[in-house]
């Protein structure tokens, strides 16, 4: 019962074992007549036939003809050549070649029927031109652009293939050619009518980029019409999508594109505005729909990430002749920080406001980035970020030019409070250079001050303005060369650390035999002043303060680039209770006060001896100018009393004070009437500053 199938299984075995030998047979018995009998001469020839009469150019087949078994089955020809069009260079062929492999087709060959499905072609070299007209040279006769009986669209292609070729453009301008090496690439060509398929790798700019690609419509492309397109480039900088509509008569583009990478900043270096190392523009997304035709591309509806930054908005980007990009357009943003793209404050990026314990940072300043592009954006932001300062609301105008940027905060709010600033960075130069402007009304004193200069020992509500210029290689050599005025008024507030209406009666309460006790705060219905900045140092000689009890007049330095303070302070104690608006200069006795030493540990102590000198000169005053007492008040003080002790700071950055003794004298500084608006101006039209230059006319 079981002998049986066994013997079929024998049987079935020997006749598959047979059939496999028939056909191996056959196959070695069909590649011996192709070796032995395929013509390769009349083949190549009548390949180069068809494909002169389909691209109406002129094929030159120059090296010998081979038969091919690698990389496909067929012939090959060296040294082959395709010629341009008429209207363009014809001392350069359109394609040159290597080694071009004609694939054919098994089962044709077998009846002794030669149909080529495939063409390789290794080391080939193709250059696509255009005219200003708007010709092309990639343009090929069709059934509806050639009378011919044989054109493209009677050749039937499965696969046309690159190996180790080179790429290269050259548009009407007569720039450089755009130039793709080491390309390797496949294209499935059905037909003219069926969507062709394109898989390609190449190195562009020394980056390797990996292509897919769909035209729907190949005769679109040669007919100089437009094809739905859809295509994606994978690299090491930038992973990217389009679909969409491309426009071969004028090379615009029209679809959805999303683009990614990991460093916009290596992304512009290789496009060919490189930037210098430096923080920020890493990490980056754009999602928008997309409209480029020439050097301008529109992108509308755009969702774009940046480092930490997400905005949504409409841009223009223009590729100008001068190599920068061009950017205009309008973005809203929830939250920009731009310390991302700034040096470091020196204590480093999480600390409360300026630890003023440590000095400004050395690292170097580089604002060169900002000459790889010029701008011209409208932002409106939620909150903006700048070192330990805060602003929210804001309404920005912002513009790179020449490797400057002016940045107008037309609408701001800060610290409970409202305004406008403005700041311009110039890259220009080899120096860098800031300036900022600054009104602000009714701020809060102790957080903006804190945040700007880590000084919080003031409390109140008021006005602050400011327009500074400063020059230098770091954040430190900024602050040492700041130039400018500054000036802020603050109503109904405290000064903290010490109570001077307490220590102006300490001389009153001791005559009369009463106790003043020292509490740690000063309220003020007024406290405001007048600062001129030079060198980095602000001096002022107008400083004053309103209490009910007690009017203060100051004079003195803040020296910024050094972070010390050396101030002057003469409170005068009141009999009465006059209020805010009281006259502020009241007569009576007080002690003055000396403030020095750093931000981080500022003194505060008597200033006895100008208690005495001002005591001595009220005497001396009352004494006949003949008198012995008199001639050595001359002597000592001179001949007119002057104020005690309270000296206009210098310019230059001085030291701290010692112990007793008074600043320098020396007349306060003058500036530029619009630093702003005239360093601006400079950047723009390449106009660089003197290393020293001349005093300007005082500001009235």
């Amino acid at each position: 019962m079981q002998s049986k199938p066994k013997s079929n299984l024998k049987l079935n075995l020997k006749t598959i074992g047979i059939g496999l030998g028939v056909f191996v047979a056959a196959l070695v018995l069909a590649m011996i007549s192709f070796i032995a009998f395929f013509p390769k001469e009349l083949a190549a020839r009548e390949a180069e036939r068809r494909i002169e009469e389909a691209t109406e150019r002129d094929l030159t087949l120059s090296g010998p003809i081979e038969l091919s078994f690698w990389p496909a089955l067929g012939f090959s020809v060296e040294n082959a050549s395709l010629s341009n069009p008429e209207g363009f260079p014809s001392d350069q062929p359109f394609i040159a070649a290597q080694r071009i492999v004609f694939a054919v087709k098994v089962m044709p060959l077998l009846r002794g029927a030669v149909e080529v499905k495939e063409l390789i072609f290794e080391g080939a070299e193709v250059r696509l031109m255009t005219e200003a007209d708007g010709a092309a040279n990639w343009t090929f006769p069709t059934e509806d652009t050639a009378e011919d009986e044989f054109t493209l669209d009677d050749l039937r292609l499965d696969d046309v293939r690159f190996t180790d070729g080179m790429i290269s453009f050259q548009g009407a301008g007569g720039d450089a050619p755009l130039l793709l090496e080491d390309v390797d690439a496949g294209l499935a060509l059905q037909s003219l009518d069926a969507p062709a398929e394109l898989d390609a790798a190449f190195d562009y700019r020394g980056e390797r980029l990996n292509v897919e690609s769909t035209v729907r419509m190949p005769r679109a492309v040669l007919e100089q019409g437009q094809t739905p397109l859809s295509a994606t480039v994978s690299s090491a900088l930038i992973n990217a999508s389009f679909d969409g509509a491309f426009n071969a008569a004028t090379g615009a583009l029209a679809g959805r594109i999303d683009a990614r990478g990991d460093s916009l900043r290596r992304l512009l270096a290789w496009f060919g505005s490189p930037m210098a190392e430096g923080g920020g523009f890493g990490r980056f997304n754009l999602a928008a729909q997309m409209a480029r035709e020439g050097e301008t591309t529109a992108l509308t509806g755009a969702a774009i990430n940046l480092d930490a930054i997400e905005a949504q908005g409409n841009l223009n980007i223009v590729n100008q002749e001068n190599g920068r990009l061009r950017i205009a357009g309008g973005l809203t943003a929830p939250n920009v920080d731009l310390n991302t793209y700034m040096p470091a404050p020196a204590q480093g990026a999480n600390a409360a406001g300026v630890e003023v314990g440590s000095t400004w940072s050395q690292a170097p300043l580089d604002l060169s980035g900002l000459r790889a592009l010029d701008a011209d954006l409208d932002l409106t932001i939620g909150a903006l970020r700048f070192q330990r300062m805060s602003f929210a609301n804001v309404a920005l105008d912002m513009r790179i030019a020449n490797g400057a940027l002016d940045a107008r905060l037309t609408r701001i709010s800060l610290y409970e409070g409202a305004g406008a600033a403005r700041l311009i960075a110039d890259g220009a130069g080899a120096t860098p250079r800031i300036a900022i402007e600054l009104n602000a009304e009714d701020v809060q004193a102790e957080t903006l001050l804190g945040d700007a200069i880590g000084f919080d020992k003031i409390v109140g509500r008021g006005r602050l303005t400011a327009s500074l210029i400063g020059t230098g290689g770091s954040q430190a050599a900024i602050m040492r060369s700041l130039r400018g005025s500054a000036s802020f008024a603050f109503n109904d507030g405290q000064w903290k650390g010490v109570n001077l209406a307490q220590l102006a009666r300490s001389v009153q309460a001791a005559a009369s035999g009463q106790a003043a006790g020292a509490s740690g705060a000063t309220d003020f219905a007024e406290l405001a002043a007048n600062f001129t900045i030079a060198d980095g140092v602000a001096a002022t000689d107008n400083l004053r303060l309103l209490n009910p009890f007690v009017r203060l007049e100051g004079r003195g330095l803040v020296n910024i680039g050094a972070q010390t303070i050396d101030m002057r302070l003469a409170p005068r104690a009141v009999r009465s209770i006059e209020g805010q608006g009281g006259a502020a200069e009241v007569a009576g006795l007080g002690i003055p006060f000396r403030i020095t030493g750093p931000w981080s540990n500022v003194s505060f102590r008597p200033a006895i001896e100008d208690v005495v000198q001002a005591q001595l000169r009220s005497v001396l005053s009352q004494q006949d100018s003949a008198s012995p007492l008199a001639r050595l008040g001359e002597a000592l003080f001179g001949r007119e009393a002057a104020a005690p002790a309270a000296e206009t700071p210098v310019s230059e950055t001085p030291a701290p004070a010692a112990e007793g003794e008074a600043p320098a004298q020396a007349p306060p500084p003058e500036r530029p009437r619009n630093p702003l608006e005239d360093i601006f101006r400079r950047a723009v039209e390449g106009q660089r500053e003197q290393p020293k230059e001349e005093a300007p006319a005082p500001t009235p």
